[in-house]
């Protein structure tokens, strides 16, 4: 074997620099600190567009093209590395089969399995058991995205093992945010004032679940926070506000009966 001078082995090295660069090119966009379980509340439609946007930031390898066949396949709910559920009426067992059928296999290194679960809140308290395990510590490179519309339907076990993101918009709630800044404050509002933004306001039974929903979320996120915070009364309040929610969820108003309902959950949330 002849001797290889030392411009020729140069030459060699860079040749295998370049393909070794070009070759990790290809390869997908990799989130490594993607979380592994992630809950997002909103609209459903939103939601569905936001995941179809992060799966394709995460795996194409142009950062999300929109136009590559990777997209497209994403798009079109055919990528072999994300699963889509969608309850007809409520998630049964054996709709999940295919969730636990899936990790049971190893994936190769930096690859990357993702499960989204829509309308989440249809989860029945045995699916949402059923996953908690799963969820709490799944294998290497599997990701949950629970999507759902209202955080209250989801069990607490199951958002204490998931990243909470609310993607309502601001102008969503915005015609009644006076009256959820009054059961946001730490402060008690007086009464006529309450009074006067309720007149103003007006919201109907629809709007008032919503409104609930708004409330939940910031309060669990107090809640949680004065926890970690060892900070002792507003942790007695933050539950107090929690549980006197969910109670509220449990029986929204009657059509025509918003007002009194408001009052209602006013004269309660002012014993905090």
């Amino acid at each position: 074997m002849g001797i290889v001078d030392s411009q020729t082995v140069k030459h060699i090295q860079n040749e295998i620099t370049i393909a070794f660069i070009g070759t990790k090119k290809m390869k997908p966009q990799i989130q490594p600190q993607t979380p592994p379980a992630q809950l997002w509340i909103g609209q459903s439609n939103a939601l569905a567009a936001q995941a179809t946007t992060m799966l394709q930031e995460t795996f194409c390898s142009k950062n999300g093209c929109k136009q590559c066949h990777t997209c497209n396949q994403i798009e079109y709910r055919q990528h072999h590395n994300a699963i889509w559920l969608y309850p007809e009426k409520q998630y049964t067992l054996d709709q999940l089969g295919v969730i636990f059928n899936s990790i049971a296999f190893k994936l190769d290194e930096n690859e990357q399995m993702f499960f989204i679960l829509q309308k989440a809140d249809f989860l029945s308290d045995a699916c949402s058991n059923s996953l908690l395990k799963s969820v709490e510590e799944p294998p290497p490179g599997y990701h949950f995205l629970f999507l759902a519309e209202r955080l209250s339907q989801i069990l607490p076990t199951i958002q204490s093992r998931c990243i909470i993101k609310n993607f309502y918009s601001d102008h969503e709630t915005g015609h009644h945010q006076q009256l959820i800044e009054i059961f946001k404050s730490n402060t008690r509002c007086v009464p006529s004032y309450f009074l006067k933004i309720l007149d103003e306001e007006k919201p109907n039974e629809r709007d008032s679940i919503e409104i609930l929903d708004c409330l939940f979320t910031y309060w669990l996120q107090q809640e949680k926070t004065a926890l970690a915070n060892n900070e002792k009364d507003n942790y007695k309040k933050a539950q107090f506000v929690v549980a006197q929610i969910k109670q509220s969820l449990q029986k929204p108003p009657m059509p025509g009966s918003s007002k009194i309902f408001w009052r209602n959950f006013y004269l309660q949330f002012s014993r905090a």
